[in-house]
């Protein structure tokens, strides 16, 4: 169990079951040897782990968009599937893969990259093994990878201190130096930023996409720190090369708890909610106590037009309705005891669309609506396009005034 007055210390043998697919904020570890991935739940307790699978080096962690984990495999260069309760189902080759595999991450349809670690490359692969692309990077010894929401990709290299961004396609949108800073491991938090692991002091290190150094926090390892997920609540879960130790933490440093491992690991991998990037949170606490909060499950691909809001915590009793708009903003209308994270002003708007029409008013503490992408209420209603990104939030009444959730923005394909 994870406590925030003190730090406990969970020790188990590699002899969970298989069990249920990981949810939201559950964490899954690689440990590299003998290969194994074990799921913990988002307080720290171990509830399942693969079963079946190659035998050798395991590296990486990621989740499938059905909710399956894969791992790459050295010795032989592999990469290894499993489905949703970590059951093995398929193992293929990387002929492609000149030196050691580092991490793995996947796309939204569920493409694969695998960082090839000493000649300097990225390579692709279909679920079922298919080669699809190849990405070069100016640069070798590249570790911890990460396909982010739009699915872009970032590489790093705690040897040659740089971190790479890709687009999907293979072309370079930004090359950080990162000077003292040895990077292992890249994530990405809630509201866009960047954690990196550092190699060399062990620290966690905040950063804006554009490298811009935004702080560290100090980690109880000294140095080889290795993986590194931000979950959607914001946390930090890290791992140190070579000590079987698993760590969660604030993004101010103050340590949630430390969990004993059965062996060393390696990357790690965070649930997260299905869709978008969450921002301009943590919302304004409303009468419930709580900040409100809105999450998107379903699928980025607009032919899909399948998409669900989901806001949380609002008062009990209390209705509200989702808004959707195409630029971000910061604004607190009059009369609210919230900030509107949309652009324009709240009244007559015609750039933020309100959906607000019987059926899709949602009463607190909790509601949903499905959205239809072909007709996003605006004036006139609008159809979302490939490439379109749209933001959405919730505007609820709370007691004599009224509030909001925070953000999340799409980005579609």
């Amino acid at each position: 169990m994870k406590t925030r007055s003190g730090t406990l210390l969970l020790t188990f043998a590699l002899t969970l079951p298989a069990a249920a697919q990981l949810a939201e904020g559950d964490v899954l570890v690689c440990l590299q040897s003998p290969g194994q991935l074990v799921h913990y739940d988002a307080s720290g307790n171990p509830v399942g782990q693969t079963t079946g699978g190659p035998i050798g080096l395991w590296n990486g962690a990621d989740l499938m968009p059905d909710g399956g984990w894969v791992t790459s495999v050295r010795t032989p260069r592999q990469l290894a599937l499993f489905d949703p309760t970590g059951a093995h189902t398929s193992t293929f080759g990387l002929p492609e893969v000149g030196g050691n595999e580092g991490d793995v991450g996947v796309f939204s349809d569920g493409a694969i990259a695998v960082n090839d670690y000493g000649p300097g490359k990225i390579e692709i692969y279909s679920p079922t093994g298919t080669h699809l692309s190849t990405i070069q990077v100016p640069g070798s010894f590249l570790f911890g990878l990460l396909v982010d929401q739009n699915d872009e990709v970032w590489t790093c290299s705690s040897h040659q201190n740089r971190i790479w961004h890709y687009s999907r396609s293979g072309v370079l949108l930004q090359q950080i130096n990162t000077g003292s800073l040895e990077p292992a491991d890249v994530d990405m938090a809630p509201d866009g930023t960047l954690w990196v692991s550092d190699w060399g002091d062990g620290r966690l290190h905040h950063l804006l996409p554009d490298g811009t150094h935004l702080g560290s926090i100090v980690t109880p390892f000294q140095s080889q720190g290795v993986g590194v997920a931000a979950a959607a609540d914001g946390t930090l879960w890290a791992t140190r090369w070579s000590q079987t130790t698993l760590i969660h933490l604030e993004p101010n440093g103050t340590l949630l708890g430390t969990f004993s491992l059965a062996a060393a690991p390696l990357f790690i991998s965070v649930a997260k909610p299905d869709l978008g990037v969450r921002y301009c949170g943590p919302a304004l606490p409303n009468s419930s106590g709580l900040p409100a909060r809105i999450e998107a499950e379903g699928s980025a691909h607009v032919a899909d037009n399948d998409v669900t809001l989901t806001a949380l915590d609002l008062p009990v009793g209390e209705f509200g309705y989702f808004l959707v708009g195409s630029n971000q903003g910061m604004f607190q209308p009059p009369g609210s005891q919230g900030i509107l994270c949309l652009t324009c002003g709240f009244q007559g708007c015609s750039g933020i669309g309100r959906f607000n029409r019987p059926g899709s008013i949602i009463q607190g503490p909790v509601g949903s609506i499905t959205v239809d992408l072909t007709a996003l209420p605006l004036s006139p209603p609008v159809a979302v396009v490939p490439g379109d990104v749209w933001n959405f939030q919730c505007w609820f009444r709370d007691l004599a005034s009224s509030n909001f959730t925070d953000a999340i923005s799409i980005t579609f394909r």
